[in-house]
């Protein structure tokens, strides 16, 4: 049986907990509650992707706009617009169809998997990208009228990027009852589950991150203290989560 090959995450701490790193070319959801580091996790997936390991990234923005994502990167010393001025990484905007304004990026798209996967394949062929962050799958989901549309539409989004053999990153918001995904489906579409959480320890708040399942590798089963630095994010080792 052949090895798996895999891709460095560029987060410390979490290719240890992977024993090597993601699974190249898989699908991987990111699900968490606002505040746990979802976004954060993500961007640095696609710049220290492109920074420290030489694969073009491509990074989907639905939950905020192309400018406060800059912004966002550049806080922790990331200079995107210039590997975006490279062909390196490109920034896709699906924040201002959702809402209601005109965009003003090089690249933008509907509220839409059929538009989201036409301008990813054409992307991915253009920048020979090794990398694709979607940011986020509930924002998406609330274009779609239907629970069982959205469980059609998240499928084929699934089925289309594994033939396109890029590691993705997708990200999704807890439902509000603490389970995992909000439409039952997310988890089962993708070949691995990273789990970020927020909880209160000793009258502080702490974020963790654990490994809910990654197929075809053995990975850590244990939850970590998770922080986010100046640098970006780092996973601990688990003696400090309660300290």
């Amino acid at each position: 049986m052949s090895q798996i090959a895999r891709v460095k995450t560029g987060i410390p701490g979490l290719d240890k907990m992977l024993n090597g790193g993601l699974p190249k070319g898989r699908t991987i959801l990111l699900s968490g509650p606002a505040g746990a580091g979802k976004t954060t996790l993500a961007t640095q997936f696609i710049y220290k992707g492109v920074l420290d390991y030489g694969d073009p990234g491509i990074y989907v923005t639905f939950d905020e706009d192309p400018k406060t994502v800059r912004q966002n990167f550049s806080g922790f010393g990331w200079k995107i617009q210039s590997l975006e001025k490279e062909n390196l990484l490109a920034l896709v905007d699906g924040f201002s169809m959702r809402a209601g304004v005109a965009s003003k990026e090089k690249y933008s798209i509907r509220l839409e998997i059929d538009d989201l996967l036409t301008t990813l394949i054409a992307l991915i062929d253009e920048l020979g990208a090794e990398r694709v962050v979607i940011d986020s799958l509930t924002a998406l989901a609330i274009s779609l009228e239907s629970e069982l549309r959205i469980r059609r539409e998240i499928l084929k989004l699934s089925a289309v990027m594994s033939s396109l053999k890029c590691t993705t990153i997708v990200t999704s918001e807890m439902s509000q009852s603490g389970e995992i995904s909000r439409y039952g489906v997310e988890e089962f579409m993708a070949s691995g589950v990273i789990v970020l959480d927020i909880q209160e320890v000793n009258q502080r708040l702490m974020r963790s991150i654990y490994i809910r399942k990654m197929r075809g590798i053995n990975h850590e089963l244990i939850r970590r203290p998770f922080m986010l630095s100046g640098d970006g994010c780092i996973v601990l080792s688990s003696e400090t989560l309660y300290m």
